[in-house]
């Protein structure tokens, strides 16, 4: 039984050999079928840069966000769920001079006017947390689905279908020889 899997492996190769070397011609797909198939294959390129896109977008600094990956990394293998968030930074700026300010006293105008644009600065960095959530969590989330999931089984089907279409085409050229040999040994 295990013969006749590798037999229909190797005849589906020498299908595909012939197709690609020797000019014979497959069996056509549907031209709706194929526009699918574009398509699918857009979706897939779209979701792969969109998710990129979108973490750059999130997180601007590349050696920030080579660390954060890592370290979410890191953090998987050993077991640990420690989410460490970007640092935002107009949060970094606001903090700074929050604490400026405040060692300037309510006395100085200019600690005054550092502590309300550093905590005008941390609502900033609060609402881009905000959105940072919101976004990995209504967009990143279900594009990581729709990856992983949706488009894996859609490209496994395609590929099954590749199979199943070379065996046919294998299957047929051996009928049409087949036929051949009998109009000659019966001419």
């Amino acid at each position: 039984m295990a013969f006749a899997g590798l037999k229909k492996q190797i005849n589906k190769c020498n299908q595909y050999v012939t197709e690609k070397m020797g000019g014979a011609e497959g069996t056509k797909l549907d031209l709706d079928f194929m526009d699918m198939e574009r398509k699918t294959d857009v979706t897939y390129e779209l979701v792969e840069e969109l998710q990129m896109k979108t973490k750059e977008f999130l997180q601007p600094n590349p050696t920030a966000r080579a660390k954060m990956a890592a370290v979410k990394g890191i953090s998987k293998l050993s077991g640990q769920a420690k989410s460490n968030t970007y640092p935002q930074p107009e949060g970094v700026l606001g903090d700074c001079m929050l604490t400026y300010g405040k060692k300037l006293g309510d006395d100085s105008p200019f600690g005054v006017a550092l502590v309300e644009m550093g905590e005008s600065l941390r609502q900033m960095a609060d609402v881009k947390y905000s959105l940072d959530d919101n976004i990995k969590q209504n967009v990143l989330e279900p594009l990581h689905h729709l990856q992983t999931k949706d488009l894996k089984e859609v490209m496994h089907h395609r590929k099954k279908l590749q199979g199943r279409r070379l065996d046919f085409d294998c299957k047929r050229r051996r009928q049409a020889k087949g036929k051949m040999k009998q109009q000659i040994v019966q001419k």
